[in-house]
């Protein structure tokens, strides 16, 4: 296992008086950084195709995988492909990212949403069943935050009655043996900046029908290249970040940007956003080439063992929050769990981040993209589960490097936070 940059000085750089746990810790090394820098200088545009396929090869050998910019670029290539009529219906998972919904609504379409089992976090099979209209084209279905549940009630719901099925694994990435459900139509993969496995933007589809495979590829290789410039500036600016991602290095961040009157939850939430301006026109463009290089440098070297330390630090605190009163960890009862955030219900999240900060960990409470999907006619019809969890959430900062004297101090701040809620509020 490599652990990121400092990692194996984390107990000490977390026991100093000023020192903050992150939010997330990128999941790559200065290594991988380096090695992509160099690439923006030497890589031939002509080489493009080579590069592209020999990368879509090793994430799918049967020859079904897709390349493009984005998770949402990949979806909107699908959705031209396929040119559904204006008006018809995707059924989708009640969290997912606002931008997922405005790509849907783009070309015209109504997002319907299936609310989620608290527990597990997959979709409720009995508010699927009654979703399905005449105008139902496919079912989206979102891992949210690291769970990845088995899809075969819903691929056989979907063949059922003739449904495509997309599977949104933007955050459920565990590595070269999980490519998506056998019998789903599309799997999304994304590499952002925050991911697992990172390579600072990309994404991979594996599409099951070659015909719509084709369609997909035809539009995508229409659009221009993002520059290796912006890419460059991508690398550098996020190969000064990592080095903030240390507690004592992101609590001497936290405290400087503190004085001088930011937000540091908006100073680090506007350097990681992935399309600013235009959505639609931002996502139309082709991966630069040393980003094809440094994704297939990340599929290459994926370091399960890393992602494997990760889950088992946040069964670990798992275990610590059990009896916490008014607390609860959505997806805990998840198939699969591999943990990309670790998400706690809280009575108000807010007061609870302010709270644990205090103690030395930078607790999140509304800064993440996800939300919960309205119903397009009627609140009256509003996700219930979907919409408590989305307005009750906090997320903890675990990473693999973390030591387990802070998991136990960060149980006992969060017991301490909520205790403490002003019963006012």
């Amino acid at each position: 296992m490599a652990l990121k940059p400092f990692g194996k000085f984390e107990e000490h750089s977390g026991s100093l008086p000023w020192s903050i746990f992150p939010r997330k810790r990128l999941d790559i090394t200065y290594s991988d950084i380096m090695s992509a820098i160099a690439s923006c200088f030497s890589l031939k545009e002509t080489d493009r195709d080579t590069l592209a396929t020999d990368l879509e090869t090793v994430f799918d050998p049967q020859g079904r995988a897709l390349a493009c910019l984005s998770v949402r670029t990949g979806f909107d290539l699908f959705l031209q492909a396929m040119a559904f009529p204006k008006g018809s219906e995707i059924i989708c998972s009640s969290i997912t990212i606002p931008d997922m919904l405005k790509v849907i609504h783009h070309h015209g379409l109504v997002a319907v949403p299936v609310d989620l089992d608290e527990n597990t976090l997959a979709m409720q099979m009995d508010v699927l069943e009654r979703s399905v209209t005449a105008n139902t084209k496919c079912i989206l279905v979102a891992h949210v935050f690291g769970t990845l549940n088995n899809l075969d009630t819903v691929s056989a719901f979907a063949k059922a009655h003739h449904i495509l099925l997309l599977e949104d694994c933007a955050q459920a990435y565990c590595g070269p043996a999980y490519t998506g459900h056998r019998a789903t139509d599309v799997a999304l993969f994304s590499f952002g900046t925050i991911k697992t496995s990172t390579a600072f933007g990309g994404g991979m589809l594996r599409v099951s029908d070659r015909a719509i495979l084709r369609k997909m590829r035809s539009i995508n290789n229409s659009y221009e290249p993002r520059s290796r410039k912006f890419f460059l500036h991508r690398l550098l600016k996020y190969s000064v970040l990592h080095s903030l991602t240390t507690p004592a290095m992101f609590g001497l961040f936290f405290h400087v940007v503190s004085k001088l009157g930011y937000s540091a939850d908006e100073v680090i939430t506007s350097q990681i956003r992935g399309f600013a301006g235009d959505l639609i026109s931002g996502i139309r463009q082709r991966p630069s080439m040393p980003l094809l290089f440094l994704l297939r440098r990340k599929l290459t070297t994926f370091d399960m063992a890393y992602v494997a330390k990760r889950k088992t630090k946040s069964e670990e605190l798992e275990q610590l929050l059990r009896g916490i009163p008014h607390t609860s960890v959505p997806g805990v009862l998840a198939k699969n769990h591999y943990y990309w955030l670790f998400p706690v219900l809280v009575p108000h999240p807010r007061h609870v981040a302010a709270a644990m900060i205090q103690d030395g960990f930078d607790v999140t409470a509304g800064a993440t993209q996800l939300a919960f999907v309205p119903h397009p006619t009627d609140a009256s019809f509003d996700p219930v589960i979907s919409k408590k969890v989305m307005q009750s959430l906090v997320y903890l900062p675990v990473t693999a490097e973390m030591p387990r004297w802070a998991l136990e101090k960060m149980a006992k701040s969060l017991a301490a936070a909520v205790a403490s809620t002003p019963s006012k509020l």
